[in-house]
């Protein structure tokens, strides 16, 4: 069964897009209990970074020029270089709410990078001006964030009370698209928890969401969400159907994170079929896409995806060189429950490789 996906930062507002991960237990699915299992993700498994604009966009040119470069090069993945220019715009005539979405737009190019403390304290920064302010979307914005940087530490608990505080500002102010994603989530959230049909509602509910207020990205998102869930529950023919939607509608729109997170599904589907060689031409394809476009994270879930397939076609040596490689990253990122599932793995596979290796006489 499947082991790896990457935990999906969900965007909270105008953001990028969002996946779910969730670790299944092998007696779920009543799989060998040798190897600790996990459902890939979907989406981008960065999920939806929340975006706040507020007045960017028609700023004066000295606030605006460096603005509007540093969404370009944000677009090329330069996020170091987007930075940069963010950090020029902090000029004495800029507005609070205007702070407010600089502080988010630099959190998540720190996002990007994994550099996960530098974006807390900006997200942190973004809320405590948006409380100031009493501006409800920064706010919305900057907490949906926040929850996302817990989720990926591990802190659930946490994580659900930023998303759901989120959800509440978006529901009273009328934002549709916040409150699709910020219910997308805490989706994520219960399907991480294993609360497999509390998550396919709200993952549902998501999806007439985003149908209906026609956001393209937003409902692959939604049709991908649900299909791991059905992954999970064994439903693999239906699970396989709607990752190709999903596949089908960011192959259209060229979201590039969104086409390797729908391949990297496609492939954990059939590596649960026993299809180990249609799996590990899926996961392949993902690994090159993410490598391309530099996300991380979502190399490090497809390392890990192949070394799954390589130890289950039982070439340990390559299956752990893949795993390997999966854990730097991780440990490189900050990601405690990736981290720890790659040690134990690791640990079961180098067993599996000395009972090989020495045989009892």
């Amino acid at each position: 069964m499947p082991w790896w996906g990457w935990v999906s930062l969900i965007a909270a507002v105008i953001g990028i897009a969002w996946a779910i991960d969730a670790w299944i237990l092998p007696r779920l699915r009543g799989k060998s209990k040798e190897v600790e299992t996990r459902i890939i993700g979907i989406e981008d498994r960065l999920g939806r970074i929340a975006e706040y604009l507020d007045g960017l966009p028609e700023s004066p040119p000295k606030i605006k020029d460096p603005f509007l470069e540093g969404r370009k090069l944000a677009k090329e993945n330069k996020y170091r270089e987007a930075i940069n220019q963010y950090e020029t715009c902090f000029q004495p005539e800029i507005t609070a709410s205007q702070r407010v979405a600089l502080h988010i737009l630099i959190g998540n190019c720190y996002i990007h990078l994994s550099e996960l403390e530098k974006a807390e304290g900006h997200y942190k920064e973004a809320e405590t001006a948006a409380r100031d302010a009493k501006d409800d979307e920064g706010l919305a914005a900057a907490l949906g964030n926040i929850g996302l940087i817990y989720q990926i530490k591990g802190e659930l608990d946490k994580a659900l009370d930023y998303h759901e505080q989120a959800l509440k500002i978006e529901r009273e102010i009328g934002r549709r698209e916040g409150e699709a994603s910020d219910l997308g989530n805490i989706g994520v959230i219960y399907g991480i928890k294993g609360e497999l049909d509390k998550a396919l509602e709200l993952y549902e509910q998501v999806l007439k969401i985003e149908r209906e207020i026609g956001r393209k990205w937003g409902e692959a998102s939604a049709l991908g969400n649900i299909g791991v869930i059905y992954g999970i529950k064994g439903e693999l023919d239906k699970a396989l159907d709607y990752h190709e939607q999903a596949l089908k509608i960011d192959k259209e729109i060229g979201r590039r994170e969104g086409e390797a997170s729908d391949l990297g599904n496609i492939g954990n589907v059939y590596l649960t079929k026993g299809e180990l060689d249609k799996a590990l031409d899926y996961h392949q394809q993902s690994l090159k896409i993410d490598r391309e476009i530099g996300r991380r994270e979502g190399e490090a879930s497809d390392l890990g995806n192949i070394g799954l397939i390589y130890r289950t076609k039982g070439e340990l040596d390559k299956a752990l060189d893949y795993l390997q490689q999966a854990q730097e990253i991780f440990e490189e990122i900050g990601a405690k429950i990736e981290i720890e599932r790659a040690k134990r793995n690791i640990q079961l596979i180098t067993q599996s490789r000395e009972k090989k290796d020495n045989p009892k006489p």
